[in-house]
């Protein structure tokens, strides 16, 4: 049965073997259950398959399961081409799957050994920054006491697995900056959607621009999405920032009003997340040694009136959110696990509980207050 059920890529093993290797539950196509940051009790659900032939057996007396995180750091050091790798141990959880009922070694040939490993809740996404040199990295490990030979006393079977935390569609938190001196030349009211964002909450920006001085014309409206990097090493704090992605509006683009005592352009830019990203971008995120935070850039040019020019940037934060598909998914999941709940024997514990997870979903966050 073993043979049927899917499991990670060759690829994703250290050292890939057909003698011992992993799958996912029947039905399955990851190991995770759940959604981590979403609903409580998310695991690691899967199988040890152990397959030794009677010519080269196994002999073990105890088998456990490793969950791994770790955050690598590399940093220079005293000198140009000297290189300190600093590690942390992010989490780590061990279950024993087997033990030896006699403190004794026994001969093993075919077992199939289920598991479930709780994930903690805190943990962060995997990432990996700066061509690596900062990497939040996650493993699974199979780890054998086996009988001692020249390549010791532990058999470990290694296999990269990607964390990915999310987050439900943020309540509104809007922001807002506004100008009305008829004296400086030009006046706006600029409103920002919210300050946490991701693929299915885009970035949206409300300009209203009043023009005080009749002789302005609006040049460009820029829009940008700036992601920061900081890598915190023994010796040095190394510091990078881009933009992933930046929206251009052409003034000759927009239309201008003047049913008001003075002239007035109104705008809504859509940023949407990934779609507009130009370059690789990185959730946010802070770890031990590894921060990336986010900032949305606005500037506003007006050509040969370039003393009217001006810049306001906020910090925000870029997260993971369910795909529609998902929550479509997380929903029938919540439904079947409430079904078990209930159909279950009285005094009995259903084999899948139902996560604590209230499915409340704001109003659209591409809405913005009218201007009065």
């Amino acid at each position: 049965m073993a043979n049927f059920l899917k499991g990670p890529s060759r690829s994703l093993y250290k050292e890939y073997t057909p003698l011992a290797y992993f799958s996912y539950q029947l039905g399955r196509n990851s190991f995770q259950q759940g959604y981590l940051g979403i609903t409580n009790d998310v695991s690691i659900n899967g199988l040890l398959h152990l397959r030794f032939p009677a010519h080269r057996p196994l002999y073990a007396k105890k088998i456990q399961i490793c969950f791994l995180g770790t955050e690598f750091v590399q940093a220079h050091g005293t000198g140009p081409k000297i290189l300190v790798f600093n590690t942390n141990t992010i989490c780590e959880v061990t279950i024993e799957l087997w033990k030896s009922p006699d403190d004794r070694y026994h001969e093993i040939l075919d077992m199939d050994l289920p598991f479930e490993i709780p994930l903690p809740f805190d943990i962060p996404s995997s990432l990996s920054v700066d061509k690596g040199r900062g990497k939040v990295d996650y493993c699974l490990q199979a780890i054998i006491s086996k009988k001692p030979n020249l390549r010791g006393t532990k058999k470990i079977i290694q296999c990269a697995y990607t964390v990915r935390r999310y987050i439900l569609p943020p309540l509104p938190e809007p922001k807002s900056w506004t100008k009305r001196d008829p004296t400086k030349g030009i006046g706006y009211d600029i409103h920002l959607s919210n300050k946490v964002f991701g693929p299915r909450n885009p970035i949206v920006v409300r300009l209203k621009l009043t023009f005080y001085d009749s002789r302005v014309s609006l040049d460009d409206i820029i829009v940008g999405l700036k992601e920061y990097i900081v890598i915190a090493g023994a010796f040095d704090v190394n510091k990078k920032s881009k933009y992933v992605g930046m929206k251009i509006v052409k003034g000759r683009e927009l239309s201008i009003t003047t049913d008001s005592r003075y002239s007035e352009c109104i705008t809504d830019i859509k940023f949407s997340i990934p779609e507009d990203c130009t370059s690789k971008l990185t959730w946010s995120h802070e770890s031990f040694n590894i921060k990336i935070t986010h900032k949305l850039k606005i500037k506003v040019k007006f050509g040969f009136f370039s003393k009217y020019n001006f810049s306001l940037d906020v910090p925000i934060k870029i997260v993971n959110m369910l795909s529609v598909e998902e929550e479509a998914y997380l929903a029938a999941e919540l439904l079947y696990q409430q079904e078990n709940s209930i159909n279950s024997e009285p005094g009995t514990q259903p084999n899948l509980p139902p996560p604590n997870y209230e499915q409340i979903w704001p109003i659209s966050q591409t809405s913005l207050p009218p201007y009065i």
